[in-house]
C-alpha cells in the first residue's frame, strides 16, 4: 500500500517536425523527454498539462473524461508505461520517474483483459508469480545477515544518472524551459544523494528466488476465494463471459500483492447489467484489500459510484478534483457541471441585474424571474464586484433535470415551456420542453406519470438553492458553497 504525488506533470508527443537538435536528442535519448507545452516544437501534441495530485494511502481514485482528455495516459505515465516529459512522480515517497515498470511494484488491469488463450485461469494467475523472483535476506553460515556495499544497486544508479545526464545536455542545446530543466536538476540531485549513501553505506545484501509451487497455489487459491472464481480455475478464457474474465485478470494483478491498483476501463466491454455488477465487486475488492485504487473511465456513473475522489479531465487539464457530491453539487466550471449528472444540467444564457437583495434574470424567452440571494448561494467577491453593481450582465444559469418541476400556478420564479417530447422511463417520466421557437430543448424529469403531451403548454418551476451561474466567457462557477446574501 502506497500514496502517490505527482508535481506538475506533463506528456507531451513529439511531431514529426523540430530542430536537428531536437531530432539527434530523439535518436540518442532512450528516455526520449520533451518539453512542456511551454517550449514545445511545431507538430508537438501535449496529452497532460500540468497534473498535480496526492493521493493518500488507500484512496479510490477515478480518472474520468471524454475520449483524448489525457486520463489513460496519465494512468501510463503512473504505470512507468509512458515516460514523463517533465514533472515529478513519488510513489510512497520515492522519485519514479527513473524506475522501470516492473520495478515500482504496480498492478495493471487493461480494458483488454490480456489473458492467454491457451492457458487457464489458474495458469493466468500464477503466470507472472511463476516468472517473479522474491528478495531474501543473504546469510552467512553461521546464519548472521550479510551485511555490505550493494554494488548492483550501484550500478542501477549509475545507469540511471547516464541516462539523465544525456537529458539534461540536450535540454541545454534545446532551449527548453527553466521549469523542465530544474525537474531534470531535482531528479539529478536524488539520484546523486542515493548514490552516496549506497557507495559510502554498508546494508542488507539479498539474493533472489523464484517462488515455489506451494505458494504460488496458495496466493492463487487465496485470490480465487476473494473474486468467486475457484471453479473457473480449470477453465480457459474461451470459456468464460466477460465478466469471468475481467475477474481472472483482477485476480492476476491481486496476486501480486502491489503497492497500487491501476485499471483502465476494465468494464468498458461489458454489458450495461454486468457492468453494474462489476462495479459492485470492483469497490468489495477495494474496501477488502485497502489498497490506493486508481481507475480510469469515461462513464460518470462509475466515477460518482465508485471514487472516494474524482478527477475530471478535459484536453489534457484537470477540472476539479474533489469528492463524488461535491462535484455534483459544487461544480467548479460549467463543463464539470455537464459531464457529471445524468441528465445532463440544463444551460440557459441569461441576463441578471441585482436589484434590492433580488437577482432580476431574464431568460431566452423574455421571461423574467426574481431570485432571492438570501437563498442562493453566495457569489466569490471578484464577482459580486462585476455582477451585483446594479447592471445587467450576461451569465448562464444552471440547473439539473431533476430540481425542475412542474408549477401549480404563476410565481415570481415560474417559466412557460413547450413540451416537445416526453420519456417514460418507468419509475421516472423526462419531459424534453423548449423555452422558446426553435430554441433548445431543455429537460427536467418527474418521479410521476402525467398526461401532458407534445405541443402543450407546461409551466415549470424551482428552487434558488438549485441554481448554478457561470461566466459565458470563461465558464467559471460564480458561486461559492454557502448560502447567504453576499
Amino acid at each position: 500500500m502506497a500514496g502517490l504525488t505527482l508535481k506538475h506533470i506533463y506528456k507531451v508527443y513529439p511531431g514529426k517536425k523540430g530542430t536537428v537538435k531536437a531530432a539527434i536528442k530523439r535518436k540518442l535519448s532512450k528516455k526520449k523527454k520533451d518539453a512542456p507545452e511551454t517550449k514545445k516544437r511545431s507538430g508537438d501534441f501535449v496529452a497532460v498539462k500540468d497534473f498535480n495530485m496526492v493521493i493518500e494511502d488507500g484512496e479510490f481514485i477515478v480518472l474520468v473524461g471524454p475520449s483524448g482528455c489525457g486520463k489513460s495516459t496519465t494512468i501510463r505515465m503512473i504505470a512507468g508505461l509512458e515516460d514523463i516529459s517533465s514533472g515529478e512522480l513519488y510513489i510512497d515517497g520515492e522519485l519514479v520517474n527513473e524506475v522501470a515498470a516492473k520495478d515500482r511494484d504496480i498492478a495493471m488491469v487493461f480494458q483488454s483483459y490480456a489473458l492467454y488463450p491457451h492457458m487457464t485461469a489458474e495458469k493466468n494467475i500464477a503466470f507472472a508469480l511463476k516468472l517473479r523472483k522474491i528478495p531474501v535476506e543473504r546469510k552467512d553460515k553461521e546464519g548472521n545477515p550479510v551485511i555490505g556495499i550493494d554494488e548492483k544497486k550501484i550500478k542501477e544508479i549509475n545507469r540511471k544518472i547516464r541516462d539523465l545526464k544525456l537529458d539534461i545536455k540536450f535540454a541545454e542545446m534545446d532551449g527548453e524551459s527553466d521549469e523542465y530543466k530544474q525537474s531534470l536538476a531535482n531528479r539529478m540531485q536524488v539520484l546523486t544523494d542515493q548514490l552516496a549513501y549506497y557507495t559510502e553505506t554498508p546494508v542488507q545484501l539479498y539474493k533472489y528466488r523464484h517462488m515455489t509451487r506451494k505458494e504460488i497455489a496458495e496466493k492463487v487459491q487465496w485470490a480465487a476465494h476473494i473474486l468467486g472464481i475457484e471453479e473457473l480455475l480449470d477453465s480457459k478464457p474461451a470459456e468464460m463471459s466477460g465478466g469471468q474474465r475481467q475477474r481472472v485478470a483482477l485476480g492476476r494483478a491481486m496476486v501480486r500483492g502491489p503497492k497500487v491498483f491501476l485499471l483502465d476501463e476494465p468494464l468498458s466491454n461489458l454489458d450495461a447489467k454486468l457492468r453494474a455488477s462489476m462495479r459492485l465487486e470492483i469497490v468489495k475488492l477495494h474496501k477488502a484489500l485497502k489498497t490506493t485504487f486508481i481507475y480510469v473511465t469515461h462513464d460518470q456513473i462509475e466515477a460518482m459510484t465508485m471514487g472516494t475522489r474524482i478527477v475530471v479531465m478535459k484536453l489534457g487539464v484537470v477540472q476539479q478534483i474533489d469528492t463524488p457530491t461535491n462535484l455534483y453539487d459544487y461544480p467548479g466550471n460549467k463543463f464539470v457541471a455537464g459531464f457529471i449528472g445524468t441528465p445532463q444540467m440544463n444551460f440557459f444564457e441569461v441576463t441578471v441585474q441585482w436589484a434590492d437583495g433580488k437577482l432580476l434574470t431574464t431568460f431566452p424567452n423574455g421571461e423574467q424571474v426574481v431570485l432571492d440571494l438570501a437563498k442562493l448561494r453566495t457569489f466569490d467577491p471578484a464577482a459580486t464586484e462585476r455582477y451585483l453593481d446594479g447592471e445587467p450582465h450576461r451569465a448562464t444559469l444552471g440547473l439539473r433535470g431533476e430540481h425542475l418541476r412542474f408549477a401549480e400556478g404563476k410565481s415570481p420564479i415560474t417559466l412557460t415551456a413547450t413540451l416537445s417530447v416526453k420519456e417514460v422511463l418507468g419509475n421516472t417520466t423526462q419531459m424534453f420542453v423548449k423555452l422558446a421557437e426553435g430554441g433548445p430543448d431543455y429537460i427536467f424529469s418527474v418521479p410521476d406519470r402525467n398526461e401532458f403531451v407534445a405541443g402543450d403548454t407546461i409551466l415549470v418551476t424551482f428552487d434558488e438553492k438549485n441554481v448554478h451561474l457561470f461566466d459565458p466567457d470563461t465558464e467559471e462557477s460564480l458561486l461559492g458553497r454557502t448560502f447567504g446574501t453576499f
